[in-house]
């Protein structure tokens, strides 16, 4: 679930979106993220933190 996690995440960057359309997928992705909400959190915060340090170079 983290690579689609990840991939979300990207092209939110790039102002894109994803849809899901199988509910048992949804589902578990739902149930996956609550699992890591701290964790991912946390990744986020990284991820926006070392993307303003790259683009001000």
């Amino acid at each position: 679930m983290y690579i689609y996690w990840r991939i979300n995440n990207d092209l939110n960057c790039l102002g894109e979106s994803i849809q899901f359309h199988d509910p048992a997928f949804i589902r578990c992705y739902k149930q996956w993220s609550r699992q890591n909400a701290r964790a991912l959190a946390m990744a986020e915060d990284f991820i926006e933190t070392d993307f303003l340090s790259i683009s001000l170079n």
